[in-house]
């Protein structure tokens, strides 16, 4: 399954909870994380808490598991491009 999105993060938790048989408190307590906090990342309120969201997934069971696609060239490389330098980078608009 791929999650690209907070509502799709947050189906799958809502999946997940109801599978298991568990309220919304029971996470709540068992992550602890606030009751409110469960409703918002269902409904797939967007957070920076990304701890948060870590321990409630832990709680549930849920692991994630990164898969890391090939990243395409941003322009053609030929002989005289110069190598690219972290230091000295500035976006072209």
């Amino acid at each position: 399954m791929t999650i690209a999105t907070t509502t799709e993060l947050g189906e799958l938790i809502r999946a997940r909870r109801t599978s298991l048989g568990l309220r919304q408190q029971d996470v709540a307590l068992t992550a602890n994380v606030g009751v409110r906090f469960i409703v918002d990342i269902e409904n797939g309120k967007e957070t920076s808490q990304v701890g948060l969201v870590l321990r409630l997934l832990q709680a549930l069971g849920i692991r994630l598991n990164p898969e890391m696609s090939p990243v395409p060239t941003a322009r053609p490389t030929d002989e005289e491009a110069e190598p690219f330098d972290p230091d000295n980078f500035s976006p072209t608009p």
